[in-house]
C-alpha cells in the first residue's frame, strides 16, 4: 500500500460510514478517491477533510448535498477572509506613507 493514501475498505471500517456516503463526497469532488474496483485509495491529505464531513453528517445530521453546501460557503468566507486581510495590510501600508 501507498504511503500516502488508505484503502478505501480500510477507511470505511475505521470511520464507520457507509460506501454510499463516502461515494457521494467523491462524486461531488468534495473528497478525493483514486483507483478502481476492490483497489480504492482514500489520500491520506484528504482525511481531515473527511473527517470533518462525518462529523458534520453524524453529529448535525447532514446530508451530502448539505455538506457540499456548507463547505463551500466555508470556503468562500475563507477567501473574503483573505481578501479582507490583503486589504487591511494595502490600507496600512498606505496609512504608514502619510
Amino acid at each position: 500500500m501507498n504511503e500516502k493514501r488508505m484503502l478505501y475498505s480500510d477507511c470505511i471500517r475505521i470511520y464507520e460510514v457507509e460506501e454510499t456516503f463516502i461515494d457521494s463526497l467523491g462524486e461531488l469532488g468534495l473528497v478525493r478517491l483514486s483507483g478502481d474496483g476492490d483497489d480504492r485509495f482514500v489520500e491520506y491529505d484528504e482525511l481531515e477533510l473527511l473527517e470533518q464531513f462525518i462529523r458534520w453528517h453524524n453529529d448535525m445530521d447532514i446530508n451530502v448535498e448539505g455538506i457540499e453546501a456548507l463547505h463551500h460557503m466555508l470556503m468562500r468566507v475563507k477567501l473574503l477572509q483573505a481578501e479582507i486581510d490583503s486589504l487591511k495590510n494595502e490600507l496600512q501600508f498606505y496609512r504608514s506613507l502619510i
